[in-house]
């Protein structure tokens, strides 16, 4: 059962994270920045220094970018080859948090808290982009997962792993890496009242050495070669201040990942309170170390980013094995329906709020095939009374269906994709023209486009360059036409935003289009 359920997650795994990976364009905002970003690295050789739009992005280290830039020299510069290093991440957390709680308990039990893993939707969303969220949570698990068999089989071996994960997790996404399981792993050992003990046995010279042997190298030549504007970028301010202050665009409000809480779980938003109640009521987490290493590893994360001024919901991604193990425990243990009346609940309200803002916003109704798949594995887990394989079985199907059909069905109206790709035909008809932006920005746009930078001007600049001799193009939003007074133009293009009631325009000096842009 054991290779049985290891190969049946594998090739699930495989179906919903890798494979559909081509069908769908690079989504604002975040992941076109990851995938421009590698391109130039890959383009311009320098594996280095991380850029994007041609000028320094120091926001993250540079793994992420590495299996990025791999992913283009494997399979190309596309969608696929960007995504596929980095969801291969999504399946080993899978695997790994499998084989991790076979060893502990029944295959049957590690199989399906393996697919709770997998089904929940956040895990779902940030395994199928080329982030680095997903990578943090695959080597903060291997940590801690290394630390927990490190210091229950008395194997300074394993506490060597975790200190090669932990480097692994630091060049991921920054000292984070080493400090969140550092806290996971000191409460755990103070609860248990076994901190000296615990922290003696650990081999600090061998590890630490491990840790700085992976971190070092990087760190040092991105030191060397860009000084203090490094420190002064990543340190202190993707770190020290996004911990302490805020950052523009990005929440701060102590109630955001409460907020967040009930679509981030999904489909186990109301099971995993019960589960909570049940596990601290009954205090069985103090009688098996899975479970009491798997609630401080829960809370670590939720509080450490609580903690953290500033707040995203993908933040909480290493957060979600531990959850899977204890809703996992709370099915296994526990058959009381309310939490499955309150889900069937929420999905029939989601269904029809998703049905109708399908056919408002008059999408192919076709695409909304996979709304039906998680409200009928509800009704069937009512009327059985269990709830772990109806609705597990039935979300996966629903987000397979997500991925695989409504994803690509949607392509026709992703309007920022086509307006790349657009302008990236237009620069190779007309090589001497000017591109930019008009008061807009887009990652989307920028990656799609790939033939140098996109800067953003001001009305005055937009009016000179519109205004010169030399072809040009700018892009920006309908509603900002109203400023450009001074000049003439000509319309190229106009596709209306995929989720907003925004047009996008192209703009330009050229006469191309049919329409006065003042019109």
């Amino acid at each position: 059962m054991k290779r049985k359920g290891f190969f049946l997650l594998l090739l699930i795994s495989a179906l919903l994270l890798l494979l559909p990976n081509g069908l769908y364009s690079a989504f604002d905002k975040d992941e076109p920045k990851y995938l421009e970003a590698a391109y130039e690295m890959v383009k311009t050789g320098d594996y280095v220094t991380p850029y994007y739009n041609y000028e320094y992005r120091f926001d993250k280290p540079i793994l992420t970018y590495w299996l990025i830039a791999l992913g283009y020299k494997v399979f190309g510069v596309n969608e696929f080859g960007g995504r596929f290093f980095v969801s291969i991440f999504g399946v080993l957390t899978v695997l790994i948090f499998y084989l991790w709680i076979a060893k502990y308990k029944s295959e049957k039990f590690a199989f399906w808290s393996s697919l709770i893993l997998l089904s929940l939707l956040d895990f779902i969303v940030m395994s199928s982009v080329a982030m680095p969220d997903v990578i943090l949570t695959f080597f903060i698990t291997a940590t801690l997962v290394s630390f927990f068999e490190g210091h229950h089989r008395k194997n300074p071996n394993f506490h060597r792993l975790a200190f090669l994960f932990s480097g692994l997790a630091t060049l991921t996404k920054g000292p984070v890496g080493f400090v969140l399981p550092a806290v996971a792993a000191v409460v755990y050992l103070t609860i248990r009242r076994e901190l000296k003990a615990g922290l003696r046995s650990i081999p600090w010279f061998s590890g630490i050495l491990i840790y700085l042997t992976v971190v070092l190298p990087w760190y040092a030549a991105v030191l060397e070669k860009h000084g203090y504007q490094f420190f002064k970028d990543f340190i202190l301010f993707h770190n020290v201040h996004r911990f302490f202050g805020k950052i523009p665009g990005h929440p701060t409000s102590w109630w955001y990942y409460f907020a967040n809480y009930f679509w981030l779980y999904l489909p186990w938003v109301f099971f995993f309170p019960f589960a909570l109640y049940r596990l601290f009521k009954g205090k069985d987490f103090l009688h098996e170390p899975l479970l009491e290493f798997s609630a401080v590893w829960f809370f670590s994360v939720f509080l450490f980013f609580q903690a953290a001024h500033t707040k995203l919901a993908h933040y909480l991604l290493p957060s979600f094995p531990p959850f899977a193990l204890i809703t996992s425990w709370y099915l296994e243990s526990c058959r009381e329906k309310l939490p499955i009346y309150l889900t069937a609940l929420y999905f029939s309200l989601l269904f029809a709020a998703g049905v109708g803002f399908w056919i408002y916003k008059e999408w192919p109704l076709w695409g909304a095939l996979f709304l039906i798949f998680p409200l009928m594995g509800s009704i069937f887990a009512l009327k059985s009374g269990r709830a772990l394989k109806p609705i597990t079985v039935s979300f996966l199907a629903g987000m397979a269906i997500f991925k695989w059909v409504t994803l690509h069905s949607l392509q026709p109206f992703r309007a920022k994709p086509e307006i790349g790709k657009k302008l990236a035909a237009l620069k190779e008809k007309y090589p001497n023209s000017q591109v930019a932006f008009f008061d807009y920005t887009s990652p989307e746009i920028v990656f799609y486009y790939r033939k140098g930078k996109l800067p953003d001007l001001n009305r005055e600049k937009t009016e000179e360059v519109l205004k010169s001799s030399r072809p040009a193009f700018v892009v920006t939003r309908k509603n900002r036409l109203k400023r450009l007074k001074n000049v003439k133009f000509n319309v190229v293009e106009t596709k209306k935003e995929l989720l907003t009631n925004h047009y996008l325009v192209i703009l330009s000096n050229v006469p191309l289009g049919r329409n006065d842009g003042r019109n």
